[in-house]
């Protein structure tokens, strides 16, 4: 594969998980898991993309064309944009698995043999 043709392929793809991340929510029980992991299957495309651009790199050297210059560019700008939205995704969730781990560890504390009727708890452990 050519160097240009790499660098296409690595805008398409950047472009398409922009796209992806401007239209999820920003709460994590708002979107499907198929949202999620389209996203995932975008960026492991854009890795094999990039090791394409490596070896191509390796073959042509790396002087850059104007048209080559004004795609890279391009794509620094988008990176700048996916960075900061992968940081929110990644903490949105964070919170959910930490708010998950306290139901269970909630519903693990609630059910230690103590036994719950009409406003009574009766310890079942002996």
């Amino acid at each position: 594969m050519k160097r240009i043709d790499a660098l296409n392929q690595m805008h398409v793809v950047t472009n398409q998980i922009v796209k992806s991340l401007d239209e999820l929510k920003p709460s994590m029980d708002e979107n499907g898991p198929e949202d999620l992991d389209g996203i995932n299957n975008m960026i492991t495309r854009r890795e094999e993309t990039i090791q394409l651009l490596d070896k191509a790199m390796k073959q042509e050297g790396t002087v850059w064309s104007e048209e080559e210059q004004v795609m890279l560019q391009q794509l620094n700008k988008l990176e700048g944009k996916i960075q900061p939205r992968l940081s929110d995704l990644y903490a949105a969730f964070s919170e959910q698995m930490r708010r998950l781990q306290q139901g269970k560890t909630a519903a693990s504390k609630y059910n230690t043999g103590q036994a719950y009727t009409d406003g009574a708890f009766f310890d079942k452990r002996k």
